[in-house]
């Protein structure tokens, strides 16, 4: 595993990440799937038939979507792979890329009693379970981040951004962004596990870094490093 500085949060806990032959699914684990990345305004893809009679092409447009204003209306004709909308539902496009990221909430596979789900879509009760994703500190943006911010972010001057150094043949640096935590679905092709977990000590600082993140709250853990780091 990796040798942490003294200078990151991570050098206060005896163990960080273990490997985790069993691939546990669960609160802490590292996997591998396909992150989204969300634009500040989002994109409505729309889809629009030039030949009526023609159901399999069309021009696709993608428009900036205004929460406060009217979306685009869907498309009139169906189009196929893109099913008809009903109501005020619309299709949103977002980049996407494969990247490691880290389970944050415990994972539910407990199947739901299906005398109560008789005659539902099934997509509405579909399981999912959040996770945040890693940037590679090297590969962020086109010249990746700028070394003082990543100091500063190890340094714990920024509750959305978390320092870490991923195990295994991942072992560089990265940043997790908590701001950026997202759905992934329960089936076997939507993620693919790393082998690793954090420790329970390392789950035990993630969390009070969350509770930072969710109810601005420090920990006595974040604020005793913060100062540690003063008095050097």
């Amino acid at each position: 595993m990796a040798d942490y500085p003294e200078d990151c949060i991570q050098y206060i806990a005896p163990k960080w990440w273990q490997e985790d032959q069993n691939n546990t699914l669960c609160r802490g684990a590292l996997i591998e799937t396909y992150v989204q990345f969300h634009s500040q305004v989002p994109l409505q893809l729309v889809a629009e038939r030039s030949d009526p009679a023609e159901h399999k092409t069309a021009v696709i447009k993608a428009r900036p979507l205004d929460a406060a204003g009217r979306r685009a209306p869907a498309e009139s004709l169906p189009v196929a792979g893109l099913p008809k909308l009903q109501g005020a539902h619309c299709y949103i496009t977002n980049r996407a890329k494969k990247r490691p990221c880290i389970i944050l909430g415990a994972v539910d596979r407990k199947s739901i009693d299906r005398s109560l789900i008789r005659g539902m879509i099934k997509s509405s009760t579909h399981q999912f379970f959040l996770v945040a994703p890693f940037f590679s500190v090297e590969q962020a943006g086109r010249g990746g981040y700028n070394p003082e911010f990543v100091e500063r972010i190890m340094h714990a001057d920024y509750r959305a951004f978390f320092w870490d150094i991923l195990p295994g043949r991942r072992g560089h640096e990265s940043i997790l962004r908590l701001d950026q935590i997202q759905p992934v679905g329960l089936h076997h092709q939507a993620y693919r596990h790393l082998g690793y977990q954090l420790s329970a000590e390392a789950r035990a600082v993630l969390d009070e870094w969350l509770d930072w993140v969710i109810y601005s709250r420090k920990s006595e853990t974040i604020n005793l490093f913060r100062e540690l780091l003063k008095d050097d």
